[in-house]
């Protein structure tokens, strides 16, 4: 610092004397300093540009840096004062101004994010050199003279702002590394968006999901049923209106009824017109005779209905079905074929048959019964197959089963009142089914085709057939209905069921005979390829 000076100033002795080389001490002064700080040795400062902030001891004299002052930017207005003592004791302090401490804050909440703190630091100019003798000559006359201190300069519109003051406290660590300042923490906004974790869901919760579910799905299941169940009552109801409509009107509605009869055994495609004609006309040439016609060609699924589903009295076609449950019977294993039953006095009854000439308590084997109740037509075997198989509860039953409409058992045979009834379609059914064994097995299919084309009765179905041709046929004749159903097979091939019954009066018989052989003559004419025998005799085979 001494070359700054002119050899032999005062101000070249007073830097020579307090050279921390020269090891002299520094004066004695018997007032102490006003800042009470001025014997310390501050730290340099840091030349990293750390924020630190510096804060400069108060003194008691400001130092008034000369015009030609240069202040750094960013750094703030010098604040330190220096006493006479202080001067006294170190005169260099108002060549050399000493480097203010500087000190660590945390950022300030108020502070932008983004930006660094400032360091602040009081830097101090040389006077002028002609006012330095002028100062340092009244220092020497009077130590005890204030300094004086020009005023400083007017603030700039582009002077930075003065930092807080030092925070008490706290010490300052020179060459310390650059303190990380804080991000500002975004704001919710802002932040990323994280997949929230599934929640828990308690069980009571749960479970009164399930409830809900399980109420709901029953409410839709309840609803569904209750519209099949209005359905199906509207379709019975419209197939007895039908039934009502054909028994007052026999020719209206026959091609309604006919896919009804049998659509779940049978595929009906379309209606045999012809035929149906020719039948009209036979019908309509004997007035006084009710008859009912169903035909249906295996083969191709056409078919022939005229008043069908008229329900007549019985007879003795009621014994097909019975023949039918007997079968079922003996395949589930409440029947043996051999097992031996006992005649009684309640089952002997007149009309056809030889049985009733038999004394009460002769045996019969089961399958002999029923061979005789269809072969010859016997009522006596028919009411102990009756007795047998349950009654006539239990038999109604399972024609219902079946899908038998009208027919119906109410009482034993001979039943010559006709109450017992069925209908041509139910009898076409159920030899339908027992043809395509959905009632009972192949075997006892085969037993049942057997026993039926025994049957001795050929004055009816069998009397229009030509020679070659295969009956399985049952009759039925009562004072007031005449009726014969039954499966043909034809010498071409094919097969086809026909049912014929003819409602008459007692004077009305022979007509009733000669109405039912001319349909089965023209069903074979018309079905064999335009054959038509006279009154050929069909032969029966075992």
């Amino acid at each position: 610092m001494a070359e700054r000076f002119p050899k032999g100033s005062i101000l070249s002795v007073i830097s020579s004397i307090s050279s921390p080389n020269s090891g002299s001490k520094q004066p004695k002064s018997g007032k102490a300093s006003e800042s009470g700080n001025s014997g310390r040795r501050r730290p340099p400062q840091p030349q990293n540009g750390n924020p630190e902030i510096r804060s400069p001891e108060p003194a008691t004299l400001p130092l008034q840096p000369s015009r030609g002052s240069r202040i750094r930017a960013n750094s703030p207005a010098p604040s330190e004062e220096v006493t006479t003592q202080d001067f006294l004791s170190d005169p260099r302090s108002a060549i050399n101004p000493r480097k203010p401490r500087t000190s660590k804050i945390s950022p300030s909440k108020t502070r932008q994010a983004g930006k660094k703190g400032l360091a602040a630091v009081d830097m101090f100019d040389f006077p002028n050199p002609n006012l330095e003798r002028e100062n340092v000559s009244s220092i020497a006359t009077n130590p005890n003279s204030e300094l004086w201190t020009a005023t400083p300069p007017e603030p700039r519109e582009s002077r930075p702002q003065e930092p807080p003051a030092r925070i008490p406290g706290t010490r300052s660590r020179p060459n310390t590394k650059k303190a990380p300042v804080s991000k500002p923490r975004p704001q919710a906004s802002q932040r990323p968006s994280k997949r929230s974790a599934p929640r828990s869901v308690p069980p009571l919760v749960y479970a009164t999901r399930l409830l809900i579910l399980g109420v709901g799905i029953a409410v839709i299941c309840g609803t569904l049923l209750s519209v099949v169940n209005a359905v199906s009552r509207a379709s019975t109801v419209a197939a007895e209106e039908q039934t009502t409509t054909g028994e007052k009107n026999p020719d209206a509605g026959d091609s309604a009824s006919a896919a009804a009869v049998t659509g779940e055994v049978l595929q009906l495609n379309q209606e045999l017109g012809a035929l149906k004609t020719q039948v009209q006309v036979l019908a309509t040439e004997n007035p006084s005779l009710k008859a009912g016609v169903f035909l249906v060609d295996l083969d191709t699924g056409s078919y022939l209905n005229f008043n069908g589903d008229t329900a007549f009295a019985s007879a003795s076609t009621i014994k097909v079905p019975i023949l039918v449950a007997f079968f079922q019977a003996v395949e589930e294993g409440r029947v043996q074929l051999d097992q031996m039953l006992t005649l009684k006095s309640e089952h002997i009854v007149g009309g056809s048959g030889e049985m009733q000439d038999d004394a009460p308590g002769k045996k019969y084997s089961a399958l002999e019964v029923a061979k005789k109740m269809i072969v010859v037509s016997d009522n006596t075997a028919t009411n102990m197959m009756i007795e047998l198989l349950g009654g006539a509860e239990v038999l109604n039953q399972h024609f219902a089963n079946w899908g038998l409409r009208a027919t119906v058992l109410r009482n034993n045979l001979p039943d010559l009142e006709g109450t017992n009834t069925t209908s041509p379609q139910d009898l076409i059914n159920i030899i339908a089914q027992i043809d395509r064994g959905n009632l009972v097995s192949v075997k006892s299919r085969d037993r049942i085709l057997q026993i039926m084309r025994q049957t001795q009765n050929a004055s009816l179905l069998p009397k229009g057939l030509g020679e070659g041709s295969i009956i399985a046929h049952k009759t039925g004749n009562i004072d007031t209905m005449l009726a014969d159903a039954g499966m043909v097979d034809l010498p071409n091939g094919k097969r086809y069921l026909v049912a014929v019954m003819v409602k008459h009066s007692p004077e009305t018989e022979k007509p009733a005979q000669t109405l039912i052989r001319d349909i089965s003559r023209m069903s074979y004419r018309y079905l064999n390829g335009g054959e038509t025998p006279a009154d050929s005799q069909v032969k029966i085979k075992d």
